[in-house]
């Protein structure tokens, strides 16, 4: 009988905690970066061959390092302005190197009410290029759809889709791409 108690309570507490609301509200502000390193490194601690996340600028005869901070202000639970940083570096040991600078600004919108939400939006960006000693500047207008899994309180996990067109070097171009897999702290 004790057992019985046991499994009892113990399964009612695992769906009030599951029932709590993790998600962001009115007035949160969110930061968020690129979860792959993240995850990566949890994945290896879990198979045990775990090193630490390194930054590696110029260690190698070729490499890039690429770096992406977001951030979001929520008007309402289900509103938020949204913003990015994206940096990108490369170089090689004939030190060439090239960067590539992306600033977005847009608005998006949340559907559902559980730890597990969809979300879609608009958003603009200017992109600065420097490739061959040549600099490149590009505009884009975009749309996006997406889902965010809040793993705790204020944490959460999400990827999205982007397309959109974008004008640069005289081009017009139409396109889509799979967005990066992201970590958004919420306070």
């Amino acid at each position: 009988m004790k057992k019985l108690i046991t499994i009892v309570c113990a399964f009612a507490v695992t769906l009030t905690v599951n029932a709590q609301d993790n998600t962001p509200k009115s007035g949160d502000w969110s930061v968020g970066t690129n979860a792959g390193p993240v995850l990566e490194y949890v994945g290896n601690l879990i198979s045990g061959v775990a090193t630490s996340p390194a930054v590696a600028f110029g260690e190698n005869a070729a490499h890039a390092d690429h770096m992406n901070i977001s951030g979001k202000y929520f008007t309402d639970d289900m509103t938020a302005w949204r913003g990015s940083l994206d940096l990108y570096f490369t170089s090689d040991e004939d030190a060439e190197s090239s960067y590539s600078f992306g600033v977005t600004a847009g608005k998006e919108f949340r559907k559902g009410t559980s730890n597990l939400q969809g979300y879609y939006g608009y958003m603009g960006n200017v992109n600065m290029h420097d490739l061959d000693d040549e600099t490149e500047v590009e505009f884009g207008a975009h749309g996006f759809v997406g889902v965010e899994y809040f793993v705790r309180p204020k944490m959460g996990i999400g990827a999205e889709y982007r397309h959109g067109l974008n004008y640069g070097d005289s081009n017009v171009s139409l396109g889509g791409s799979m967005g990066n897999l992201m970590l958004n702290l919420y306070f």
